[in-house]
Order: structure tokens, then C-alpha cells, then sequence
């Protein structure tokens, strides 16, 4: 009995020394902020080479485009998941291996 009592209360006091080791929240996260190294935002540059079927965004003539069988005039063929790459055939992305979409000319 008497060795129970002593494991409970070195329990309580292992428990209670940790607790009070700890750092409040608040001054936890100022320290770590300031530790921390800036972190610059960093824009997505898009890659230099063009992929073989892709045209030139600011190509909007639709004269370099396979159309579909719909009539309308389509300006390019654009991955949903990455719509500002242009292509102009229809086919799989080079993305996300997924249907490429048109755009048609409104």
C-alpha cells in the first residue's frame, strides 16, 4: 500500500515538474518567430521551354487551332487544373493527364 501511495505522488510530481518547465504559449510563438528565418514569398515561375503543342497566351486569333466538331471558333485548348498554359490540339494534359478543355470564342 505504502508503495503505491509513493509511485502516485512521484507520478504527480514527474507530471507537475514537466508542466512547469513548459513556456506559456504566448511566449513560446514570439520566440519562435523571431528564430525563425524570414520566409520571402516566392511567385511560381513558369518554365522557359514551351511544351510542342502549346501557343503563346497572348495568341488569341485562333487561326493556329484544331477546331471540334461543335462549329464554334475555339482561340485554344487549356488543362481546368492549369488554364493559363495554351495548347492547340485537343488530347491528354501534360499536366495532369487529364481531357484537354476548349475556349471558345464568345
Amino acid at each position: 500500500m505504502k508503495t503505491t501511495y509513493v509511485l502516485v505522488i512521484a507520478t504527480f510530481l514527474v507530471t507537475i515538474t514537466a508542466c512547469s518547465k513548459q513556456e506559456s504559449p504566448a511566449a513560446s510563438s514570439s520566440e519562435t518567430m523571431t528564430e525563425m528565418p524570414a520566409v520571402e514569398k516566392s511567385v511560381e515561375a513558369k518554365p522557359n521551354a514551351m511544351l510542342p503543342n502549346e501557343i503563346d497566351p497572348s495568341d488569341m486569333s485562333g487561326t493556329n487551332v484544331e477546331q471540334d466538331a461543335s462549329g464554334k471558333k475555339i482561340l485554344y485548348w487549356h488543362d481546368p487544373m492549369v488554364p493559363d498554359r495554351h495548347f492547340s490540339k485537343s488530347g491528354l494534359s501534360p499536366f495532369m493527364e487529364m481531357q484537354l478543355a476548349p475556349k471558345y470564342a464568345e
